[in-house]
């Protein structure tokens, strides 16, 4: 079992480190998290999250909006819905797309060293980009009472007029220590992969950084968080704040 922490914690290590070399410029905000393959049952939660991209990253500022519903259909599967907004200087606030996720937990219920699950994704967009759906392969392990490390990979395929004919790739990880009973310290990283006509690393969008996470009264909890550009293609800052509330 020690073996097998040890393993999982240096390929996280591996993962992120390639992440931690470069520095950057401007894009969009990142309203995505590293998700868990778990679900426990009888949960439902709402949720706002919202990215602020200062104006001295290379390009005006912007704003981020997502606003979500999930909740679990019983032990094993769970369903998420959310619409992503903008609000781009001379365009004001609008949807972007809305989406919906289905959730299966692969591993068993008593699975402690290895937790996985499949997560399949539909994007409808409002605006020019085009739709999209996706299969998303998330895997979690717990390293310690206090230390979890998470590893999601994502293939996506646009459809609709103007789609491309390739499937794009991205990776998300991350590694999160319970400081507290009340709070959690983490560190994400996220890279495109590019597509199966274009696959690596070179010239993508590459972000990293911390994370806090609290609980509060009555069912809610509260994230903040930056995000560092690493490539020329990211924002330099991506500030992200989301709150939530369960049920």
């Amino acid at each position: 079992m020690q073996d097998a922490i040890r393993a999982a914690a240096c390929f996280l290590l591996i993962a992120i480190a390639p992440l931690a070399i470069t520095a950057g410029l401007a894009s969009a905000q990142n309203l995505s998290s590293v998700s868990g393959p778990t679900v426990s049952a009888d949960k439902r939660e709402v949720e706002y999250r919202l990215g602020w991209v200062p104006a001295n990253t290379g390009s005006n500022e912007s704003f981020g909006h997502r606003i979500a519903y999930g909740a679990s259909l019983n032990e094993r599967t769970a369903f998420k819905m959310f619409a992503n907004l903008s609000d781009r200087p001379g365009e004001g606030l609008r949807v972007q797309n809305v989406n919906a996720q289905y959730l299966i937990e692969l591993s068993p219920e008593t699975a402690r060293v290895w937790q996985t699950g499949i997560r399949f994704d539909a994007r409808v967009s409002t605006g020019p980009g085009p739709d999209r759906v996706g299969v998303n392969w998330l895997n979690q392990w717990p390293l310690s009472d206090r230390l979890r490390a998470r590893a999601q990979f994502i293939a996506t395929r646009q459809l609709g007029d103007g789609a491309r004919e390739t499937v794009d790739f991205s990776f998300r990880s991350s590694l999160t220590w319970k400081a507290t009973d009340q709070f959690d310290i983490a560190l994400l990283a996220f890279t495109d992969l590019g597509n199966t006509d274009d696959f690596g690393i070179d010239d993508r969008v590459q972000e990293a950084g911390p994370a806090i996470s609290g609980d509060l009264p009555n069912g809610y909890g509260w994230t903040f968080g930056t995000l560092f550009g690493l490539t020329e293609r990211a924002p330099d800052h991506d500030l992200r704040f989301w709150i939530t509330k369960s049920f």
